[in-house]
């Protein structure tokens, strides 16, 4: 019954480590006794009473039970001793005593108590409560494992009722929903929950085990569930608790027992460890070198931090070198982190370092009989290192994150010391080391084989997956590392399979799948004096595979190899040109014809259906915005189905069978494939619709029904592939389940299939091995493995079966001519491979791979392939004409082999179920090898033709090939616009000329394909042997014509991004894409370019597109060029350009955001956007779409005019973006600057201006050049303190604001700002909050003044305050705001808000909307969208009223604030969207609301389009059918009305924050909410204080509670409040520190209240109850008090009520019973059969 834990193993892991500090002095005997005893427990071992006293070892105790069900027969036991007690409570529950008698029966290990045992033994009086949690626990522990998230949220609601009322159950119930996560191998969720275990234990000021904690500690240590924070947080906890040396000596413990794990040390572990060691007094150094001693045998200092090296580095070789055992420790083992800086090759260095310092590295080069005489320590340990093994894993070491470990100095310089001992061990290294690639150090290698060391030979490797992994080098980065210690490889070159390795490495820099070499790599590689020499042997090994290739691909194969080295090829290896030269390709192209192509066998009807489908759907892609449109082709063996998004075809060997057009529904998922089957002529046809799987048999469309069974391919297409399916000779189609026949509706499972006609067999496994099983299609179960007789004809001795490539089919009508041969009854192939036993050599000859046909033809191939591939014969493909090449498999594509092959190269390769490419030009689909036996010849005389070929004749075909190309290539570059015939038709001529007696047009197609890829060949060889050009300097290709103008200005911080933050003034900032803005320069292009050509000169970027049309128009004229078209928005910033002036010169500025600055000024003091002066307009174009233009999306799209210019005498007007189109989609919206040096503008032809604004506001071009200089010659104006202080005192704006505005920076000022400035980081931005309220054109205008007229002034006197002051006074003289002093936390309230409510006679609300007219002559409605208004401006009331001070004079404004909202409200045309779309479940609200009111389902509008329900709701049209609810709150009857429920009801609780804020916004509470406190002519105090606030009630509480004043007082805030924290508390009640001192002590020592530590709460005393924990900025408290104020998610919780109505309100509370403490648990079971 009772759940508890093995928190053990940690101990016994650390005593089973012979660690230096832990076994010094004890006997090996001792030692390896202890280590058994440890093995034993933790397998879970019963071990004899008596055995050991280790602290982890439990006595294990046998308890005897008696229940009145039972009578006389008694329930025994084994329980742990510790756990004795729990399981007794535990029994007892379900009625079981237990009688006296206990006895001791063994040893086990301990287990501490875990829940619900230890609330039973704790807390027995709770613990049926426990108890009655494990079926809850349980359930979701299951849960954990398939819902993780599900069961966390449940477990924390668990968590949340434990914590309600019996807190102190929570730290064993965190713990075990711990275990069960780990059970369910979350370890993340389970470190989490070991925190809240912790954290609950603070929380709640908890008594702490500290052996029980320990042991707990130790368990999730071992699991790998305790995170760093957490360990951080037990040293902290651990100070606090116990004494010095009591603490250091627990975290040791831990530290070590978590290491012995596995877990490596953390990286703050120094600090923690030398805190502790301090405290307790001991010395560093010995404290340090012990824990060493303890930490280096753990497996986890292997994942150690580099912190921890570089720590205790000098501990350890200390330690080392007295202590030989561990000296050996760090030879086996490299860590994983070392170097500080991360880089590996630092890190490596630096541990050889540690290695030579330590002393280690002489165990490594020291011969072993003068290793045994220097040391007088030196014992077995010594001699057991083996230096050929270290060096082998110190080389795998250096590639654990790379596959090329690089030149390593140290490196080599260690093995030229080792060489001796190597030498003298005589073992063979393994320097090939890598996960993906074994690669090996060509220095090191070169070292060891120069010295004599012996080296193990590469051997290449299976992978596992069938393929072989292969050693090798990397020699283009061994050329390119300057690293010293580089050899000249003489040794590697003078090896003969080394060489042969490195070789083979040289001429795979070329093959693509690496880093091709550069110029100056290949210059190295060629004049390096061994590389030279093998590349040398390596390009003429590739010219002789070229001249002995048998086929065209192979001349490619070898071509391809060759081609990478074209620059130093004629250099460094002569012979291998000449072989190139004059290697004459004729005669191979002659043999491959003589041969045949694939293209002398075709299927009409295939080919004909495909091409006609395939042209169908070309013209459904052009007419579908060329969204691709293939044929789709479903096999059904021996046809085929061909389809398109229309129709349907299938084709048989001998013609089509069937024609369907399709009849899918509009409703059809056209993201899904349609599916077909094909069975006894009709067609079934199956696609998605709403997630379900349907269907319609061809003869019955108008039946549709869901189909069952198999489910087909949701996405894309399965390829077609050998897999078939068999038609049945009475019907139906063998599937390999049961046979599918026309009219089913369940689809049945699809696999491979053989038939000889009159049995049946389907796919099967045994084990990794395919077999084929017996099959019945009938009822489609199968039974034994057996093979068909035409199989069994193949099995021969030595030799295995290839089952997975063998096919038997039954002979079909149209089939009886296949080309891979028959013997009148089947089709197919039996396919073995020799077999050797394990073990056993391979045969002399080499394996083999044999393929059979019925027709009793045999075809072989090497196996492996000399090319090292597996490849699989198909058999002999008969071609007209008597010849019969052998067909391979690769992969998906089939090959071509000479019938006398020997597997070294094809003649023709195509691939199936695609367009053959151009080894089969003339076929426009290839169907895979299982359809191929419906192959027939085209041309029987044209193959004939091609069977007697002679060289003169393939030869005069190659001439004539080339020299129409030739031709073809001169025509094309004589002339502009070619419209000749293409290369390709030419060449066809050339070949039907030359080759008259082929008549078919797809074989001709496929000969002409074959003579072009020998030309294009020779071409190729050709050009490969021409000297190389000298390089070219290279031209710069970004020019202004291709790149716009300004594209090579870069200035530093003249980047986007750094505009973007320069320029902002809170939320106005530029817009734009943020991708890549810290490396575009877009902005300040377009600023300079626009300043150009207003200036009057043309734009000299791109040319305008020549379609884009422009027509001539009253004069206006249009640049050729264009200016860049793509920026950030920056036209808002010239409205700005004084206050941006005076930003660049504030010495508040940040550097980088300052030279920002300056470039944009500079660029834009160059023409007249410096001072616009209402010459220059914003202008939003619109212009109609051309319906002929329609773009990809299949809609009419606006022509380019990006970057268009366009003039008229001095005027000029440039299209800098795209604004999107207008509402009606009709038409393009473009953004536009205008310049008119009169200021007259006017309009534009072709465009209809949709709005507009004029510049005004700027600088004189003079005066900015003149402060853009002084900045660069005297860096920034000094920030002069006394200014702000002077703009405080002229305004009274207050001293922070103050200096945040005379400051202008930017919203986020770096630390050196704020050091300036004298001010912290939180109250800066608070003044900037309050600045960004201020009306927008009000605070620019200030912003502005403060810039001299002069501006060296701001050098000599600062800025002009005065004139500054001047215009606040003007235009903001009159704003009632709060006052700085007052020191108010307005946390939540926004500015704009607060601001509203003290200046409501002058500020406007819910005002930003749009009329409803309904045709009539009444008044409209006006729709204003009120979505965070209403509660915003509630939230400011509230925050008002809570936090000023009784007797505030700004407390006269709350209830004029709160009158002008009602007043606004009351408005009878106002019409508010508070976004009231959709009910909790995700539907429309509309059904609801309409159903209240007796409304229609639809319809009701009035001439307004709006439906009305009651007074005071209104349906207003919403997205698509759907609609949204709009609220006329002048027609509701106060906070009481219907219409709140029925909403509140209906609505999601996540959208009804306006609708509640405008009901408490009508209600009474608000009035006495905000006249509470109103000045009275008294001297003002904080609300908060009771003792000025109600000191009756205090008097009152004091009498009761028998307490102080101060105490009452102290009590009073902890209760009402929601947020008493100390420092609250001091700044309300104004106390000295020793007085608040002295009542927090008295009130503490009372059980009103529980101390203790919990984050975020501000205070160490609560309420006694549970704890609501919240997110920012609201603060967590007490769940008592959630029945005092509405507290909603992390928002800051404000009282609805005054505060002397909140102190009122809490004490009736306390007085009637419901004082503050823990709820009573509910665990009542659920009904039985509900589910939980």
């Amino acid at each position: 019954m009772s759940i508890t834990t093995n928190t053990g193993a940690n101990t016994a892991a650390a005593g089973s480590t012979a660690l230096p500090a832990q076994n010094r002095g004890r006997s090996a005997a001792a030692l390896a006794a202890e280590a058994r005893v440890a093995t034993l427990l933790d397998a879970g071992a019963i071990l004899p009473a008596g055995t050991t006293d280790r602290d982890d070892a439990d006595t294990l105790t046998a308890r005897t039970y008696t229940h009145t069900a039972l009578g006389d027969r008694p329930v025994v036991r084994l329980v742990p001793g510790t756990l004795g007690e729990a399981e007794d409570l535990a029994l007892e529950f379900l009625g079981l005593a237990r009688t006296e008698d206990a006895p001791v029966v063994g040893q086990v290990r301990r287990e501490t108590l875990g829940f619900p045992a230890w609330a039973l033994v704790n807390d027995p009086a709770n613990g049926h409560h426990a108890l009655a949690l494990v079926k809850d626990i349980e359930r979701l522990g299951r849960q954990a494992k398939t819902r993780a998230g599900a069961a966390k949220e449940g477990f924390d609601e668990l968590g949340t009722r434990l914590g309600r009322a019996v807190p102190h159950f929570l730290p064993t119930y965190y713990e075990q929903v711990a275990r069960l996560f780990l059970q369910a191998e979350n370890a993340t969720y389970a470190a989490s929950f070991f925190g809240k275990a912790r954290e609950a234990e603070r929380v709640h000021g908890l008594v702490v085990d500290e052996d029980r904690q320990r042991a707990v500690f130790l368990e999730f240590a071992l699991a790998g569930a305790l995170t760093v924070k957490a360990l951080r947080q037990y040293v902290r906890d651990l100070v606090a608790r116990l004494a010095p040396a009591d603490a250091w000596a627990q975290f040791r413990r831990l530290l070590v027992e978590r290491c012995a794990a596995g877990m490596p040390p953390y990286a703050a572990l120094p600090q923690d460890v030398r805190t502790l060691v301090k405290a307790a007094g001991l010395d560093r150094e010995s404290a340090e070198r012990e824990l060493m001693a303890d930490l280096i045998g753990s497996p986890g200092v292997v994942r150690a931090p580099a912190s921890f090296w570089s720590t205790y580095g000098s501990a350890l070789v200390a330690l080392a070198r007295a202590d030989a055992s561990v000296r050996a420790r760090l030879l086996g083992f490299f860590p994983e982190t070392f170097s500080e800086n991360g880089r590996d090759t630092d890190g490596e260095s630096g541990w050889l370092a540690l290695l030579a310092e330590s002393g280690a590295e002489e165990l490594l080069t020291a011969l072993p009989a003068a290793d045994q005489a220097s040391s007088d320590t030196a014992g077995p340990l010594d001699t057991a290192v083996s230096p050929a093994d270290w060096l082998a894993r110190w080389e795998a070491y250096r590639r654990r994150n790379r596959a090329i470990s690089g030149r390593s100095p140290r490196t080599l310089d260690l093995a030229a010391r080792m060489t001796d001992r190597l030498r003298a061990d005589g073992r063979s290294v393994e320097l090939f080391q890598g996960r993906w690639q074994r690669t090996a150090d060509l220095d090191l290698l070169d070292l060891c084989l120069a010295t004599g060391v012996p080296v193990a030979e590469p051997d290449d490797e299976a992978t596992g997956r069938g393929h072989r992994r292969s050693h090798g080098f990397s020699p283009d980065q061994w050329l390119a590392d300057d690293a010293p210690g580089r050899r000249d490889l003489t040794a590697v070159a003078g090896h003969p399979d080394f060489r042969d390795l490195l070789r083979r490495n040289i001429g795979g820099l070329g093959d693509g799948r690496g880093q091709r070499l550069s110029d100056a790599g290949m210059a190295k590689l060629a004049a390096h004096p061994v590389l030279s020499v093998l590349l040398r042997e390596w390009l003429t090994g590739c010219a002789q595979e070229y001249t002995a290739a048998r086929g065209l691909p192979g001349l490619r194969i070898a071509l391809n190899k060759l081609s990478p080295f074209r620059a130093v090829v004629a250099d460094v290896a002569p012979e291998a040109a000449r072989l190139l030269e004059h290697h004459d390709v004729v005669p191979l192209l002659a043999a491959t014809l003589r041969t045949g192509v694939f293209d002398e066998l075709g299927w009409s009807a295939l080919d004909e259906t495909y091409a006609e489908l395939a042209a169908e759907a070309a013209a459904v892609s052009r007419g579908r915005n060329n969204r691709s449109q293939n044929v789709g082709v479903t096999g059904a063996w021996p046809a085929l189905i061909l389809s398109t998004p229309e129709r349907a075809v299938v084709v048989g060997p001998e013609g089509v069978l069937l024609r369907h057009t399709l009849r899918l529904p509009p409703t059809t998922d056209q993201w899904r494939t349609t599916a077909f089957r094909f069975v006894d002529g009709e067609l079934l046809v199956i696609w998605w619709e709403d997630g379900k799987q349907r269907a319609y048999w061809s003869h019955r469309p108008a039946e549709v029904f869901t189909l069952g069974g198999e489910q087909v391919p949701r996405w894309g297409r399965a390829g077609l592939s050998d897999v078939v399916c068999v038609p049945l000779p009475g019907g139906g189609r063998a599937t390999g389940g049961k046979a599918l026949h026309a009219g089913d509706t369940t689809l049945p499972p699809q696999r491979a299939v053989l038939s000889d006609g009159t049995g049946h067999w389907r796919e099967g496994h045994q084990g990794t091995r395919t077999v084929w099983l017996e099959y019945d299609p009938a009822g489609g179960t199968h039974g034994r493995a057996s093979l068909p007789a035409f199989l069994r004809s193949g099995v021969q001795d030595g030799t295995r079966l290839l089952a997975e490539h063998c096919q038997v089919l039954p002979l079909q009508p149209g089939l009886e001519t296949t080309p891979f041969g028959t013997d009148g009854t089947v089709l197919g192939r039996w396919v073995r491979r020799t077999a050797t036993e394990a073990g056993t050599a391979a045969p002399a000859g080499g394996g083999r791979t044999v393929a059979g046909t019925p027709d009793g033809h045999t075809v072989a191939l090497p196996h492996p392939l000399p090319d090292g591939a597996t490849v699989v014969p198909l058999g002999a493909l008969t071609l007209p004409g008597g010849s019969r090449p052998v067909a391979v498999l690769r992969h998906r594509s089939v090959e071509a082999h000479p019938a006398d092959t020997d597997g070294t190269g094809g003649l023709w390769s195509v691939g199936t179920d695609s367009s053959g490419g151009n080894d089969a030009a003339g076929t426009p689909y290839v169907p895979p090898v299982a359809y191929w036996h419906a192959l027939r010849p085209r041309d029987e005389q044209g193959s004939a033709t091609l069977r007697k070929l002679t060289d003169a004749r393939a030869e005069e075909l190659f001439d004539e090939v080339a020299a129409a190309v030739v031709r073809h290539l001169n025509a094309f570059r004589a002339v502009e616009e070619y419209t000749g015939p293409s290369s390709w038709e030419m060449s066809e001529e050339a070949v039907a000329r030359v080759l008259p007696e082929v008549s078919d047009a797809r074989l001709l197609a496929g000969v002409t394909a074959l003579v072009r890829k020998a030309v294009d060949g020779a071409v190729a060889v050709a050009r490969y042997l021409e000297p190389p050009v000298p390089a070219q300097p290279v031209t710069p290709r970004d020019t202004a014509r291709t790149q716009g103008m300004f594209f090579d200005h870069e200035p530093e911080h003249g980047d986007d991004t750094t505009l973007r933050n320069a320029t902002a003034w809170g939320s106005e900032q530029l817009r734009g894409s943020w991708y890549g803005g810290g490396s575009r320069w877009t902005a300040i292009r377009q600023i300079l370019a626009v300043n150009h050509v207003l200036g009057g000169q043309p734009a000299f970027g791109p040319p305008t597109p020549s379609k884009v049309p422009f027509t001539p128009v009253d004069g206006w004229q249009r640049d050729e060029y264009t200016v860049p078209g793509e920026s950030l928005t920056w036209t808002s910033l010239l409205d700005k350009l004084p206050e941006l002036a005076y930003r660049a010169a504030s010495e508040a500025t940040a550097p980088e955001h300052r030279a920002g600055l300056l470039v944009l000024l500079e660029a834009l003091a160059a023409g007249p956007l410096a001072d616009p002066a209402g010459t220059v307009r914003r202008m939003e174009l619109v212009e109609p779409f051309d319906p002929a233009t329609v773009g990809r999306t299949g809609r009419p799209e606006a022509v380019h005019r990006l970057g268009q210019v366009l003039r008229k005498g001095s005027r000029t007007v440039v299209v800098l973006a795209r604004n999107g189109r207008n509402y009606r989609d009709d038409a393009a919206r473009w953004l536009a600057l205008d310049h008119d040096p009169t200021g007259a503008f006017g309009p534009v032809p072709g465009f209809t201006l949709d709005r507009e604004h004029v510049y005004r506001q700027g600088i004189a071009r003079d005066v900015l050049t003149r402060l853009t200089a002084l900045v660069r010659e005297k860096g920034p104006a000094p920030w002069r303190p006394e200014a702000a202080e002077a703009f405080h005192t002229a305004t009274g704006i207050g001293p922070l604001q103050a200096t945040a505005l005379l400051a202008a920076s930017v919203e986020e000022p770096g630390a050196d700002a704020l050091t300036l400035l004298g001010t912290k980081t939180r109250a800066f931005e608070a003044a900037q909050g309050r600045l960004g309220a201020l009306p927008h054109d009000d605070r620019h205008a200030v912003l502005r003044a403060l810039l001299p007229p002069d501006p060296a002034e701001l050098w000599s006197t600062g800025p002009d305050v005065r004139a500054a002051a001047e215009v606040w006074r003007e235009r903001l003289g009159s704003l009632v705001r709060v006052p700085e002093e007052l020191d108010l936390d307005l946390t939540g309230a926004t500015a704009a808000s607060v601001d509203l409510i003290l200046n409501a006679d002058s500020r406007s609300w819910l005002t930003h909307g749009t009329p409803v007219p309904d045709g009539s002559a009444r008044p409209a409605l006006h729709r204003v969208s009120g979505r965070g208004a209403v509660s915003n401006a509630l939230t400011a009331l509230r925050t008002l009223a809570y936090t000023l001070p009784h007797g505030h004079p700004l407390r006269a404004h709350l209830p004029v604030g709160l009158e002008a909202l009602r007043t606004r409200l009351a408005d009878p045309g106002l019409v508010l969207d508070l976004g009231l779309d959709w009910t909790e479940s995700g539907h429309s609200l509309a059904p609801a609301i309409r159903s209240a009111y007796g409304l229609p389902e639809s319809g009701g509008a009035e001439a307004d389009g709006l439906v009305r329900a009651g007074s005071a709701l209104l349906l207003a049209p919403g997205h698509g059918d759907s609609q949204k609810l709009l609220i006329r709150p002048a027609g509701l009857d106060g906070p009481d009305d219907p219409a709140f429920g029925l909403v509140e009801g209906t609505v999601g609780p996540q959208r009804t924050g306006d609708l509640l804020a405008l009901r408490a916004l009508l209600g009474q509470e608000t009035d006495a909410l905000a006249a509470s406190g109103a000045p009275d002519g008294s001297t003002h105090h904080p609300a908060q204080d009771p003792t000025r606030t109600v000191p009756d009630l205090v008097a009152d509480a004091a009498d009761a509670l028998a307490l102080s004043t101060d105490a009452t007082a102290l009590y009073l805030m902890l209760l009402a409040l929601p947020d008493p924290t100390d420092r609250n508390c001091a700044r309300w009640t104004e106390w000295k520190p020793a007085r608040i001192k002295k009542a927090r002590a008295e009130l503490a020592a009372t059980d009103l209240v529980v101390e203790a530590k919990r984050s975020r709460a501000g205070r160490t005393l609560f309420l006694p109850c549970g704890w609501l924990e919240r997110g920012a900025p609201g603060l967590p408290l007490e769940t008592w008090k959630e029945d005092l104020y509405p507290v909603t998610g992390s928002a800051r919780t404000l009282p609805h009520l005054s505060v002397p109505a909140l102190y009122a309100a809490a004490w009736a509370r306390v007085r009637g019973g419901d004082a503050p403490a823990f709820e009573e648990l509910d665990t009542r079971a659920t009904r039985k059969g509900r589910r939980r």
